[in-house]
């Protein structure tokens, strides 16, 4: 076999290629790092563990407070017809004042959904009443020596959830598993990117899920319903740009109920930005040297209730389009008190899960879990945003 000579100078082109030593940085960069904010806070502030494939809870509240007028009522009407199924709120005894006009009513007894009352209790005289006019019920008053009157609780409602298995499996040959490669051996570089795989995936579920339970195969298929699911109540859609007064405004809304210290907003970058757009304009650098501008935002205060709420950036949905109300442009304002994370098995690494006789090495992450949204009007979501 002929030899092949280098003549000349010789540079590192010309030798064999095989025998160069290549600069690998042995660190991987990743692209994208941990964001499982809302997991690791409900798995290290409130987590409970389950004990069945599905999960209940129990909710009440306070006796309601509040009916409305249905259709227009004369100033001399002494039969007053309320929203459908609220007349049960009130009873014989109560006095109603009417928030637009003022007039207090003393309600004599109830039939379904329409009072039988005085009018124009108290200084302020009988007039007419609008659909929709609200009514306040403001307290009861018996009459002296009077047996307990009529009896009303509030009637418990039952919640649930699924347990979902969320499993991310991987697996290698043998042969590459024994191989010597930069940035470390196989499995194992694959085992750190999968658990931020494996816990992104269970927050995007605590986030959206489905609450459902498919049994039309050969074993039932669990989905944990996530917040968007259970939230129905307080969505707004800001259907363009965020403003102060906008986000105050929804804000009223959204701390009325619940515990107002444990509340946390989680935005997307553009909501983020919008937010710190709000300081822009009146914000002046400490030191111009520094040439530093722009506001960074971690807590809003709520001018209503006076409420810092905490404000956490999801930076993994700036990928999402904000076009068309879609998730690009939401905010999930969470009361974590009213959250419990409940795995029925807990987040774990199990390897050897090839086949016996498998010349190959696999493992998964696995967790099997649910969420409780106690309260629903504690939480709320907005959506829309563009700017």
């Amino acid at each position: 076999m002929a030899i092949d000579i280098l003549s000349a100078l010789v540079d590192d082109q010309d030798i064999l290629q095989n025998q160069r030593e290549i600069d690998m940085d042995e660190d991987i960069a990743l692209l994208d790092p941990e964001v499982s904010q809302f997991f690791t806070i409900t798995n290290r502030v409130s987590s409970k563990p389950a004990f069945s494939s599905k999960v209940e809870w129990l909710e009440d509240q306070l006796d309601p407070r509040l009916t409305s007028v249905s259709g227009s009522q004369t100033d001399s009407d002494t039969s007053i017809e309320v929203a459908t199924g609220e007349g049960s709120y009130v009873r014989a005894g109560d006095l109603i004042r009417n928030a637009r006009t003022g007039e207090a009513i003393r309600v004599s007894s109830v039939a379904t959904d329409t009072l039988t009352v005085v009018r124009g209790v108290g200084r302020v005289a009988a007039a007419a009443m609008n659909n929709g006019d609200q009514l306040l019920i403001v307290g009861n008053a018996a009459l002296q020596g009077a047996t307990l009157g009529t009896r009303k609780v509030t009637k418990k409602v039952a919640q649930y959830n699924y347990e979902q298995i969320q499993r991310n499996p991987y697996g290698f040959t043998n042969t590459l598993a024994a191989s010597k490669l930069y940035g470390g051996p196989e499995p194992m570089q694959e085992r750190k990117k999968k658990l931020v795989v494996h816990k992104r995936a269970i927050e995007y579920t605590m986030f959206w899920g489905a609450r459902s339970l498919n049994t039309s195969g050969s074993e039932p298929q669990g989905f944990a319903g996530g917040l968007f699911e259970f939230n129905t109540t307080n969505v707004f859609d800001a259907a363009g740009a965020l403003s102060k007064t906008l986000l105050d405004t929804y804000l009223r809304t959204l701390l009325q109920h619940g515990h107002g210290d444990s509340k946390v907003l989680f935005v997307s970058p553009l909501v983020a930005q919008a937010i710190s757009a709000f300081l822009r304009d009146a914000y002046e650098p400490a030191d111009v040297k520094q040439r530093l501008y722009g506001a960074k935002v971690d807590g809003w205060l709520s001018g209503a209730y006076g409420y810092r709420t905490p404000v956490i950036v999801k930076r993994d949905w700036n990928d999402f389009s904000s076009s068309s109300t879609q998730y690009g442009g939401w905010a999930f304002l969470v009361d974590i008190s009213n959250v419990t994370y409940r795995p029925l098995r807990s987040t774990k690494l199990l390897p050897n899960r090839q086949a016996n006789d498998a010349d190959e090495t696999t493992e998964e992450y696995l967790t099997e879990f649910s969420l409780e949204v106690k309260q629903e009007k504690t939480h709320g979501l907005i959506v829309g945003v563009t700017g």
